[in-house]
């Protein structure tokens, strides 16, 4: 009787094992997923205007909350990712605020404040970074996840990485907007992506 149950219990503890391991294989796998669908230029949809989201579309949802977790869980910092760059046309893009992936569906912006220059690189432009003029500050309005009505007044990286993401709803891309100085050939590992 000791025998068995002793086998029980380590069956259990296998099968436990297992589910995390396919958990855990699931996520991984995910965050690859999207990772592989990041287009780069000069892809078309890169390009073209983005329609707004309806409230239903579960589909987009539920990707935009999957890039989330992409960004949250990136080695490499990334600071945002647009649904365009992942070759779907809808507005709406993931900005990492303070440290959480914040996903914005139908943005819109309103710039506050003095143009001054960033230092931004983008995944759709690999090794290509450059200062573009961006607002200090922006307040932005738009629908989360659960479809609930957000407000958002941001000043310095999260302005900018908001604008940054916004533009590529616009089919703006940083090399259309970089300033007279030289692009940075070097990057500093610690700037995040957008």
């Amino acid at each position: 009787m000791k025998n068995r149950l002793k086998k029980c219990k380590q069956l259990t503890c296998f099968i436990i094992f297992l589910l995390i391991s396919c958990l855990w294989l699931s996520e991984s796998l995910s965050g690859s997923a999207i990772k592989e669908r990041i287009v780069t230029a000069p892809h078309p949809v890169l390009r073209q205007r983005a329609t707004d989201i309806e409230r239903g579309d579960h589909e987009t949802i539920q990707l935009l909350i999957e890039m989330a977790d992409y960004i949250e869980e990136s080695v490499r910092p990334i600071a945002g990712i647009s649904l365009p760059q992942l070759a779907v046309s809808k507005r709406g893009f993931v900005a990492m605020i303070e440290e959480e992936a914040v996903i914005m569906i139908n943005p819109k912006l309103m710039k506050y404040g003095q143009e001054e220059p960033s230092l931004e690189g983008c995944l759709s432009l690999p090794g290509q970074f450059g200062y573009v003029s961006r607002h200090s500050s922006v307040t932005v309005e738009y629908h989360d996840e659960d479809w609930q009505k957000q407000v958002l007044h941001l000043k310095d990286i999260d302005s900018f990485v908001v604008q940054h993401e916004n533009d590529h709803l616009d089919g703006i891309l940083i090399a259309d907007k970089m300033l007279a100085a030289p692009a940075q050939s070097l990057r500093n590992s610690d700037i995040p992506l957008e």
